[in-house]
């Protein structure tokens, strides 16, 4: 694969050694910061001076050196996981199928390097742009059969290749309980137990309820009061009711499921989740969060946001129905597509794939909000009964540079 003439800059340690050490010792004000810097252990450990980077926490010490000194952002590899630092996340990248594939092969920093070249020059930020190289190298070693290492056209589209990328806190935790009803439709998220008793009386059978700013006692009692009501009319009309947020909450009171957005992962105690067997769904905008929510083998994941909404403001492009055909093809599990949803949005979401299309103000808005109900699930079952949208080959950006 060759790289677009406009293609930021990628430095490797074969390529630019001489001025990655002049970056390291101050002598090179006047040199470019490159866009991102791909090298292995050893190689890193040589720039640097340092002995073998033989603990994780050296090497994300060494990505840190590196990226303040010569880099906006950095992939260190290794044999079986990658450690990339970067303006958007941090973390560890690993193989989500057969392991030990990622550095078999002496060409494999090549296509790395090379693949995230041409993602950055399509506008990926750093981030996304190492998740796709890993996922290029990954397929290129799979399926190697001699001559030049080589990922397919596809490479992208195939799930073996998607890494787990790793949360901030240590967790052994990756499968939590399937959804009874793998078909979500039409998806109400709601504020409040009347809400909740509204949307399921007019038929909706997946609901999520999303009560914020709950902090002191007085709030706390309030939710637990929102969310025991929730539970009980949920379960009398054969809903699948999702708790968002609220999750020790949701287990003691014992709710169906718990929704989860990417700031959540960070403190939720997902073992306690799992162990109490609720489903759990989580929110992603991009493909590092997609591969974070993988790597937990959730009941679903939410993409988004697929168009504008005024819900909440978020940095995020809206990925449009292309990108949620791209991940309902590539995700072997239910995916629900958000925000901006109306009827005729609903529809192009049921027909690219989506399991569920969650809506807020288009029911709860409404001059009719069981009119509405009646509207949007009549569309997404015209979206089902219609051939699918063909996915592309790569997603869309999802988050502007900086």
């Amino acid at each position: 694969m060759t790289a677009p003439a406009n293609t930021p800059s990628v430095w490797t340690f074969a390529g630019n050694a001489k001025d990655i050490q002049r970056l390291l010792t101050g002598s090179a004000q006047d040199l470019p910061r490159a866009a991102l810097l791909c090298l292995n252990r050893r190689e890193a450990a040589t720039l640097l001076g340092t002995a073998a980077l033989d603990s994780l926490e050296a090497v994300a010490q060494a990505a840190a050196r590196l990226r303040a000194a010569v880099c906006e952002a950095v992939v260190i590899t290794g044999d079986e996981a990658d450690y990339a630092d970067t303006p958007q996340a941090s973390g560890w990248l690993s193989p989500s199928a057969t392991p030990g594939q990622t550095q078999s092969h002496p060409d494999t920093g090549a296509v790395f390097a090379d693949a995230a070249a041409q993602a950055l020059a399509r506008g990926f930020v750093a981030m996304e742009a190492i998740v796709m190289a890993w996922m290029a190298r990954s397929d290129a070693v799979s399926q190697h059969g001699g001559g030049p290492l080589q990922a397919r056209p596809d490479f992208a589209q195939r799930i073996a290749n998607l890494p787990h990328f790793s949360l901030p806190q240590a967790t052994d935790v990756s499968g939590f309980a399937s959804l009874l009803d793998a078909d979500l439709g039409l998806y109400a998220v709601v504020d409040s137990a009347d809400w909740v008793a509204r949307v399921v009386t007019a038929g909706v059978r997946t609901v999520q309820l999303r009560i914020k700013n709950a902090e002191g006692e007085h709030q706390r009692a309030m939710v637990r009061e929102q969310i025991r009501e929730s539970v009980r009319v949920a379960a009398t009309a054969g809903a699948q009711l999702f708790i968002n947020d609220h999750w020790q909450l949701a287990i003691e009171e014992g709710a169906y499921g718990v929704h989860l957005g990417q700031e959540d992962l960070h403190v939720a105690d997902l073992a306690a989740i799992a162990r109490a067997g609720l489903r759990l769904g989580i929110s992603t905008h991009a493909y590092w969060e997609v591969c974070r929510a993988w790597a937990l083998r959730p009941s679903y994941i939410a993409c988004g946001p697929i168009h504008p909404t005024q819900a909440k403001a978020m940095p995020w492009i809206p990925q449009g129905n292309n990108n949620l055909a791209y991940w309902c093809t590539l995700l072997p599990l239910p995916v629900v597509g958000i925000a901006g949803m109306d009827a005729v949005r609903s529809e192009q979401a049921a027909q690219a794939g989506a399991a569920g299309v969650a809506v807020i103000s288009a029911i709860t808005a409404a001059v009719s909000p069981e009119a509405a109900i009646v509207q949007l699930q009549q569309a997404v079952q015209r979206g089902r009964s219609q051939p699918h949208l063909t996915a592309p080959l790569l997603p869309q950006p999802t988050l502007l540079p900086t």
